[in-house]
This record gives structure tokens, sequence and C-alpha cells, in this order.
């Protein structure tokens, strides 16, 4: 019945979530990050690539699904192929639901009219709307007075025209992911039109932003991902970074180059480190990326300046069918400059991991294993040699109550190169344990300490606390350091929780 067309692309999901290729770990301490207590990753990317090309060939092959009526009380014509259906009309077709009053159509065409209105119902989403005309032949259809949610959208709409790979917007719409009722949005988007390409991306045009019903800036065009394959922002984000960088303010533009193609800029102002923009162009394929870098990229109050750079990631794969392994990997090429040293190298970096699905102890998915082996290797043009390690990442989880979750991880590798710090883990071998606890719905606190294995001693202790407003967050953090060479740190960050 193709209403996955209807339904999900109506959408205007703008789902925002951390990008997942080889790249988180590249930098920073996303490799060692705390892990999601929910779902695994790396299982998630390799099903959906690989659902994706099940999907076009069993498009291209299957028979349409069976389309089910029930109703109070329905007239067919065999010869016509017309149909009208009242009452407590329900159509089904997989996991699809069309709720109305009353339905009428043509069996042979494949045009149905809801024109007392209905809802579209499916896993995740409900969208009502007030006229609705859609065939099944040829996935086209239109949509009069939208307003429904997501997952985590609540949008609505004036018009829609539905064609066979996207929807189009294009009398103006609204999104939002505020539960507010009783007073303004957090945060609302409109737009003059959105074109929502179902699981893949929206893009916006004409866009405004408000807050609590102020108007805050506009902007021309905005493209987000709907596949979790890159994040974008819609708002600034401001906080401190502690006495190296200070205050900072941070802004995302986005372009769309092409269908498969983005320009962005992550434009960031510090107090102390003044402007540290990043220029990239992105370019999108089912089983990689390729992406081309001009800019400042920070770890550690580190500062690189990366001219020319370009990586071509390869996203998460299942290994073999039935086989709880994945694999992806990575090779990056470009100029570096160190800000302190004033050091300028020609950095080329390429790794491959080899990833298991995360292990469920004890027949309980309150404790279980994550695994990641890996390697890397590094050549500086500075001092024309090339150095390799092998990696090795283990996390043990345990949820002990619904508010309480604690792990602690092994993470092995070696560092590879003495111009940067940037990139490179702080030690050989590290321990790193964590807990934290939800107070509430809107508090949680989070301890995570780092101990050194090679020195036998304590490296870091990380104090976190997180509250959560109606659509915003702030986050203190407080960064000890038991090395006697090292200041302590303390940051504050204050950003849009749900975008």
């Amino acid at each position: 019945m193709k209403k996955k067309v209807l339904a999900t692309a109506c959408l205007m999901s703008l789902a925002v979530s951390q990008a997942a290729f080889a790249d988180d770990y590249v930098t920073g301490d996303s490799r060692y990050a705390a892990p999601d207590f929910q779902e695994q990753k790396q299982e998630r990317e390799a099903g959906v690539i690989k659902d994706k090309s099940k999907k076009k060939k069993q498009a291209e092959s299957a028979e349409p699904m069976p389309i089910t009526l029930w109703s109070d009380s329905a007239t067919y014509d065999q010869g016509s192929g017309d149909f009208f259906a009242e009452g407590n009309v329900k159509i089904v077709q997989g996991d699809e639901t069309i709720l109305t009053t009353r339905a009428e159509g043509n069996m042979k065409t494949g045009d149905v009219w809801l024109k007392q209105g209905g809802t579209l119902r499916e896993p995740d989403t409900t969208m009502n709307g007030e006229w609705v005309h859609y065939n099944f032949n040829s996935k086209t259809g239109e949509i009069k007075q939208i307003d429904g949610k997501g997952a985590k959208d609540y949008f609505k709409a004036p018009h829609a025209t539905i064609y066979p790979d996207k929807i189009v917007v294009d009398e103006g719409g609204q999104t939002t992911r505020c539960p507010a009722v009783e007073h303004d949005p957090c945060l609302l988007i409109t737009a003059k039109t959105f074109e929502i390409y179902p699981k893949e991306k929206m893009v916006a045009r004409d866009v405004k932003v408000y807050a609590k019903g102020k108007h805050i800036y506009s902007r021309d065009l905005w493209v987000n991902r709907l596949d979790g394959e890159s994040e974008n922002r819609i708002m600034p984000r401001i906080g401190y970074d502690g006495s190296d960088n200070g205050m900072y303010a941070k802004l995302q533009v986005d372009y769309n180059l092409g269908p498969k193609t983005d320009f962005y800029a992550d434009l960031a102002y510090y107090s102390k480190a003044g402007y540290k923009p990043m220029y990239g162009i992105n370019h999108d394929e089912r089983n990689f990326n390729i992406k081309f870098q001009d800019g400042w990229d920070e770890e550690d109050d580190e500062w690189i300046r990366k001219e020319r750079d370009i990586g071509l990631y390869y996203k998460n794969h299942r290994l073999i069918d039935n086989l709880p392994l994945t694999y992806s990997a990575y090779i990056t090429h470009g100029l570096w400059r160190n800000e302190k040293s004033s050091i300028k190298s020609w950095h080329t970096e390429y790794a491959a991991y080899l990833n298991h699905d995360r292990i469920y102890l004890f027949n309980s998915k309150n404790t279980f294993l994550d695994l990641t082996v890996g390697k890397k290797w590094v050549t500086e043009s500075y001092t024309d040699e090339t150095k390799s390690t092998m990696m090795y990442y283990a996390t043990l989880g345990q949820k002990l109550a619904p508010k309480w979750d604690t792990w602690v991880g092994y993470y092995r590798e070696d560092i590879i190169s003495n111009l940067y710090d940037y990139g490179q883990p702080d030690m050989g071998r590290e321990l790193r344990n964590g807990l934290s606890f939800k107070l509430d719905d809107k508090n949680t606190f989070t301890i995570v300490n780092r101990y050194d294995l090679g020195k036998h001693s304590n490296y870091e202790t990380n104090y976190r606390w997180t509250h959560r407003f109606c659509c915003w967050a702030i986050e203190f953090e407080y960064e000890q350091n038991h090395e006697s060479n090292k200041n302590n740190t303390f940051r504050v960050r204050y950003n849009l929780l749900n975008w």
C-alpha cells in the first residue's frame, strides 16, 4: 500500500543522532564513551545498510502486499472497481493502518479518497489529515490540513503533495519536539517548503526559528539527515570550555549541493582561543561516505589546523550473515598544523575495526559486554615514518536499577604520533569505570574514573550533572586531573536536548 511514504515522510522527523561511521573512533573520547544501555549502535548501523539492499531487491521483485478493509458497511462494483465504505473504516496493509469514518475509491485505478479526513498509523507514527487522496499504483497523492506526531516530532502543515520518492510540504509548515501544551514551544521551526525523503533527509527552505514564541533567527536553507548518519544542529550552542578556550558560541550551517552531497560550516568562536571554524563537504553513499575538511579541530585543548583533509569512511557492515561480527574502516589524508608547536605535516591515517554484537550475560539484558578489535596506521611526512598499533576496546555494562547504571571499560592502544596529541590515546592501557544516577526525569549525575594501568595510578576523574528543561539541557562538568602537571578543568554546556 506504500503508506510508509505517506506516514513516514510526513513525520518531518528532523532526527538528530550521532554519526556512526568509523570516524567515531578517529578523535576524542568518543571511542571510550559510556555504553548505550538501550541498544548497540554497530548492530543497528549494519542492519540498516543490509535492510536497504534487501528492501530494494524485494521492491523490484515482490508483489504488493494484500490490502484488507473492515467497515460497518461497504459496497463494491466488480465491473468498474468503485468501492465505498463507511462507519468504523479500517484499511490495513502490513503494519500500516488507515482509520476513517468514510472512504471511497477504485480498486482498479488504485485511487482512495478520505474526503472527511482520517488517521494514518504505522509504528511510532500517527498522522491526521482533514482530506486525503492517495493512489497506490502511482504512489502519488495529496493531503490537506496535516497534524500528527512521530517518534520525537509534533508537526502541522496545511498541504502536502506525495511523490514516489518524497513528500513536499509546499504551503508552509511547522515542526517541534517540545511537548508543551500550556505555553509556546521551547523551539519551533517553520519553513516555506519542506522536501522530505523518507528515512534519508529533509530539505527546508526559508526557515525561521522561534524560541518561546519569539523569532530568533532565519536561514535560507536547512538540510537535516533522517537516517542517523550525520549530526546537524538548528540552534547555536553556548557554554564555557575551560580556562584555555573560555566561553564559546557555535553554529552549524548546511547547504545542499546535490542528492547525496552537502556543504557544511561549523562556526565556532571562543573568547580565548578565538575564531575556530571548520568547513567541509560530505558525500554520502549507502556503503561509505567521503568527507573533505578545511579548518580547526580540538582535543584536550590542543588545536589542529587541518588543510585539504580528505577522508573515506566505510560504514559498519555485517561480516557474514548470521555471524555476530561487523566491520568498518577509514582512511584520511591532509596537511595538519599544530597551533602550539607550529609543526606542519602531511598526516595519513587509516584503520579497520571488527566489532562483536553486544553479548548479553546471565540471560538478562541488564548485563552486557561490547567488544572491538582494530588496527591503526599513521604516516607523518615531517618524520617520514609510519607507525601502527593494535586497538582493543572492551566495555562491561550493568543496569543496577531503573535509575542506576554502571560500566567498566578496558582500552589498549599505543601512541603512534609524537607530533600531535589529537586523535591519540592519553595512555597505552586504560581502565575506565563509570556510575550514572538518574535522580528524576530532569536530573542525571555521572562519575567516570580513568586509571592508568601502565603507571598504576589514577589519571582523571570526571563529575557531570545534567539538568533537563522542557527541550533544553544544561550540563556542568568538572574534570579532576590526578597528575601534578595538569590543571583541573570546569566546563558548562547549554544545548538543545532534542535537536
